[in-house]
């Protein structure tokens, strides 16, 4: 469009994780991250992933695009960095290589069991991350946002005008 370049971050960045966390340091550089959440579309894994000896061309294709998409990579780096409790990654490992786009009720349902079946699986977890999305500020919190927002309310407005 015009100059500009647009295409879907799933072609490189499927987790976009990483990303969110660079931009929140980039805008505010001494905040604490507080919370972050991380909803996956499930993953399937084959038994015989990583044990391919072939060399061809589109295998090596198929490794270097699996390898660019790999969403779980970004979370166990994120999980390393963020503090305990920071961080909360929810994707559950389905039974079957479902495609993005199926829209039978069948294979639809059997996602939602695996889903259901990983949410009992992971209730505390689930648990974990309401409550660290609910906190309350704290009253030193307050009203450093509240002195943040002013300053940058008047930032740059001309006091020679007043």
């Amino acid at each position: 469009l015009g100059n500009d370049l647009h295409q879907d971050g799933g072609l490189l960045i499927n987790n976009p994780c990483a990303l969110a966390v660079h931009e929140c340091k980039c805008l505010w550089p001494n905040a604490k991250i507080q919370c972050v959440v991380s909803l996956g579309t499930g993953r399937f894994e084959s038994a015989g992933k990583g044990t391919t000896t072939h060399t061809s061309l589109k295998t090596k294709l198929s490794h270097v695009i699996s390898s660019a998409t790999d969403t779980e990579e970004v979370h166990k780096t994120l999980d390393a960095l963020l503090e305990p409790d920071t961080y909360f990654r929810f994707n559950p490992v389905m039974n079957e290589d479902i495609p993005l786009d199926e829209s039978r009720k069948e294979k639809l349902g059997l996602l939602q069991m695996d889903s259901m079946r990983y949410l009992d699986r992971n209730e505390e977890k689930l648990k974990k991350a309401a409550q660290v999305l609910s906190q309350e500020k704290t009253i030193v919190q307050s009203v450093h946002d509240w002195i943040k927002l002013k300053k940058d309310m008047y930032e740059g407005f001309p006091l020679s005008k007043l």
